[in-house]
């Protein structure tokens, strides 16, 4: 059997060599500390990702293996280790489709399985208004049904680990109430809830904040708006926009002020053709956007974001770069903080489990992914 090994600082900042065999870590020994060793860190973790490279997971159907596994690799250079497939809002009945069609590729294919823990359910049941409702297209926003959501989540083989509610829609915080009885975490995103009826969502088991500060109104009230609310109640997580688009670095600041380290998290929220050449795109389900050459992606001839191009990597240089933290912070609040908010098992460096990790470093304001091991395969050249 061949081992591979792997040296570098990790998140203690210790120095150590890693030993692989197959896709798993066989052993962890200490060496002595060398200034030229890589950061060598669990993988990347992305709560909120649409699709890449012109493929959406709502969109998935009979070739929804090899649209994953380009997908996946994608995300596997870029350093991601975990990521929940994001179903955003479009025609349920495609989303009944995108689900099984989901489930069955990762029953048939572990690497795939191992990529992807589960779903985030975060559009169709949000705020119908304009400018709360994003990029989302009216068409198909629908009240919350458990009954409709129940369906899903059979076809999907109870796949489906997060979903996005907005609370002051009719049957909402039922609809909360259930999920959370379920097993299910509930974020609260693309709404406009008064304090009351953010307190009572928590209150019914919402704990976390889809895209903290987008998803809303250009203009809004100065005090009578979601965002005082979400800050006020300890018992939510704030989901973070980390492109360097989506939120002024001074937002994010206060929000980690507020929240404290371990109660945010950062997403990468990858448009469907995160990858792709600056240009104007469709979008089914979502109104057409247009990539601009520096990664900004917008609803056509408005300031509405429409997503991300980047990836989660991205979202380490915009808090260390923008926000001023430094780089292993950075990194937490991309892996082992939204691992540990969504009950994901990431792999810790640490003999017997899966050998899936990064080797990194931070130059000059830049991540540089020297080496990216998804279950004991190199993916970088």
């Amino acid at each position: 059997m061949s081992q591979k090994f792997y040296r570098g600082i990790d998140l203690n900042n210790t120095a150590i060599e890693l030993v692989v065999e197959d896709d798993m870590i066989t052993a962890v020994r200490p060496i002595a500390a060398d200034s030229s060793l890589p950061w060598l860190l669990p993988s990347l973790v992305d709560l909120q990702h649409n699709g890449a490279l012109e493929i959406a997971y709502n969109n998935l159907a009979e070739n929804a293996p090899a649209q994953l596994r380009q997908v996946a690799e994608h995300l596997i250079r870029n350093g991601i280790g975990r990521c929940l497939a994001t179903f955003t809002t479009c025609p349920y009945e495609r989303l009944n489709t995108a689900a099984k069609a989901f489930d069955q590729a990762l029953c048939a294919d572990k690497i795939l399985e191992a990529l992807f823990p589960g779903i985030f359910h975060e559009g169709v049941f949000i705020s119908p208004k304009a400018g709360w409702r994003g990029g989302h297209d009216p068409a198909y926003i629908l009240p919350p049904d458990w009954e409709k959501f129940s369906r899903l989540q059979e076809l999907a083989d109870g796949r489906i680990r997060l979903v996005n509610i907005a609370p002051e829609e009719p049957g909402a915080l039922d609809f909360i109430r259930k999920a959370h009885a379920a097993g299910i975490k509930v974020a609260l995103g693309h709404c406009c809830p008064d304090t009351a009826t953010i307190a009572a969502a928590v209150k019914a088991g919402a704990s976390m904040v889809t895209h903290f500060g987008n998803g809303s109104s250009p203009e809004i009230h100065r005090f009578h708006n979601p965002f005082w609310g979400f800050l006020d109640q300890a018992g939510l997580a704030l989901g973070l926009v980390g492109d360097g688009f989506h939120l002024p670095p001074e937002l994010v600041r206060v929000a980690l002020r507020c929240k404290g380290i371990d109660n945010c998290f950062m997403v990468s929220d990858a448009n469907i053709y995160s990858g792709c050449v600056p240009g104007t795109y469709q979008r089914i389900g979502g109104l057409d956007c247009v990539i601009e050459k520096n990664g900004y992606i917008h609803v056509v001839g408005q300031e509405i974001l429409a997503g991300a191009w980047y990836q989660n990597n991205r979202s380490v240089e915009f808090l260390v770069n923008q926000v001023g933290l430094n780089f292993l912070d950075a990194w937490k609040l991309c892996s082992t903080i939204p691992a540990k908010l969504i009950d994901i098992e990431l792999p810790q460096l640490q003999p017997g489990d899966e050998a899936t990790f990064v080797q990194a470093r931070f130059d000059k304001q830049t991540l540089h992914i020297e080496q990216s091991v998804f279950c004991g395969k190199n993916h970088l050249d």
